[in-house]
């Protein structure tokens, strides 16, 4: 029994000794394995990773110096194509300009920041490293090389032009002229720039790449929201096409001499221009204060002078008016703005209803639509006084009913009051007896028309407001029956004396109360 108990004893030595065999092949394999990788990390101390580039330089496995090397290999034959606007493309060699390596520590300490352990790890990245400051240029033979390009030659310069209106084309109004880029920079900054490329071994430098600022640009573009809301508006205007009847239309070849265009981009409109326009207006419409002819009912024509019956534009409100519709841009026909209207553009303005007032023959007679409806005799101004009734044609300023006629130390009603020429006017006379003749020569007016109370009646209800009032003398005027005493109806009674109740008011100015209107005496 002794025995079976030995023979287990002896092979468990044998095993522990197999298990320290292969335990210690383990670590001689670990040792191995880190000192392997240990040794080439130790590589990458002094060498740089697979697969790094260096300011455009294979710089794998290369060390310092070896990259150094490559680095002032490329010096030798380095040259960079310049690319310019409007120049062909010129070339730099790097010996022109003294191109010369600069062997400073940029690449040891990029070589530092490198983790040699990790080496594994960065055998496939790829790197693509800048250092600063690797090469130089030769001050004096870079100023020199450089200053030859075409593309800095300043006699070779097209400056750059801002876009802008064109100017006003009859037919298509205005556009906008494109800007001109031109080829004209900034030489300190091109040169900076041409070096900094240089220093980086840039074989490809283009001076004009987008949204540099080596190049002098145009202030303005076709694209400015300025320049194009100012295009906008002086079309818009030159747009409005303005029709009178008596003038040309007034559009874009006239108003385009109007408009200014300011620095902020907005667009005047000449104020000379416009009341320029409106006085032309004027100068067609106006009527007030010129010359008419009348065909009298006596059969002679005359010519009336003076007044101010007739067409008068109110010039102002004319401007505005023109002025608002130049800035809407519109189309359309129209009159122009009066402060005076008369009946008719006609040759007579007056048309074919008026009062014909013959002070020479102290009669009157009311045309209505061209058809006699109402005449009578009247005792005008008294010449011997001074007080002659003017000639001339007159709108009836307005009317009322039961004036009282005031002056000094008087005071006298009337019942129909229609001036018509300041305080000159139609009214009846109950205090005459007769009317006509020439009675006026020495016991007239101040300058009213005396009427019978009965024809003052019948004109108050056939004129209004505006009506044509045309006083004339007709010289050797055809020969009429003497005057005769006329009833307050208007009937003749054939007496053709004066009246005995001389008339003491007028010409007059309306006070009072609106029932009643008093008369003030004028001058």
């Amino acid at each position: 029994m002794s025995e079976n108990k030995q023979q287990p004893k002896k092979r468990g030595k044998k095993e522990k000794k197999g298990n320290k065999f292969a335990l210690g092949f383990v670590l001689v394999g670990i040792v191995v394995i880190v000192g392997a990788y240990t040794v080439k990390a130790n590589t990458y101390r002094t060498k740089f990773f697979p697969n790094t580039v260096i300011n455009g330089i294979d710089a794998s496995e290369k060390t310092v110096e070896e990259v150094r090397q490559v680095m002032s290999d490329q010096i030798d034959n380095f040259e960079s194509t310049i690319k310019s606007r409007d120049n062909n493309a010129e070339i730099i060699k790097g010996r022109d300009v003294g191109l010369a390596f600069v062997e400073d520590s940029s690449l040891e300490e990029l070589l530092k920041e490198q983790n040699s352990m990790a080496w594994i790890t960065n055998m496939n990245d790829k790197k693509d490293l800048k250092i600063n400051s690797s090469f130089k240029v030769d001050p004096e033979k870079f100023e020199t090389t450089v200053s030859k390009l075409r593309a800095l030659d300043e006699t070779k310069f097209i400056q750059p032009e801002d876009a802008k209106i064109s100017e006003f084309v009859q037919g298509s109004g205005y556009s906008i002229i494109p800007e001109v880029e031109g080829n004209a920079l900034d030489i300190d900054k091109a040169k900076e720039y041409i070096k900094s490329q240089l220093l980086v071994l840039n074989n490809d430098i283009n001076l004009d790449f987008e949204d540099n600022d080596i190049y002098i640009r145009p202030a303005k573009r076709s694209d400015d929201p300025t320049l194009n809301l100012t295009l906008n508006n002086l079309n818009k205007y030159i747009s409005a096409r303005i029709s009178y009847e008596k003038l040309n239309v007034l559009n874009g070849d006239t108003i385009h001499k109007w408009l200014t265009v300011n620095n902020d981009g907005s667009v005047s409109i000449s104020d000379e221009g416009i009341s320029s326009f409106v006085k032309t207006i004027a100068s067609a419409y106006n009527t007030s204060g010129k010359s008419k002819t009348l065909k009298t009912s006596y059969g002679p024509t005359v010519t009336i002078t003076g007044g101010t019956y007739g067409w008068k534009v109110d010039e102002e409100k004319e401007k505005a008016t023109i002025r608002s519709l130049i800035e809407a841009g519109e189309t359309t026909t129209r009159e122009p703005e009066f402060s005076r209207k008369a009946a008719s553009h006609g040759s007579n303005d007056y048309g074919n209803s008026y009062v014909e007032l013959n002070l020479t023959a102290q009669h009157l007679f009311v045309i209505k639509n061209g058809t006699k409806v109402l005449e009578s005799d009247f005792v005008s101004g008294n010449v011997s006084r001074n007080w002659t009734t003017p000639p001339g044609a007159f709108p009836l300023t307005y009317k009322t009913r039961n004036a009282t006629l005031k002056g000094e130390g008087y005071s006298t009603p009337v019942s129909y009051w229609m001036p018509f020429n300041g305080g000159i006017g139609f009214h009846d006379a109950p205090w005459r007896s007769a009317f006509g003749g020439q009675i006026y020569r020495t016991s007239g007016s101040h300058g009213c028309i005396n009427l019978p109370p009965a024809i003052a009646k019948q004109l108050y209800e056939y004129v209004d407001i505006g009506f044509p009032v045309l006083c004339y003398n007709l010289e050797a005027a055809p020969a009429t029956p003497a005057p005769e005493e006329t009833t307050a109806a208007g009937e003749s009674t054939g007496a053709g004396t004066e009246s005995t109740v001389e008339e003491t008011v007028e010409p007059i100015t309306v006070v009072g109360d609106d029932n009643k209107p008093t008369v003030e005496i004028g001058q």
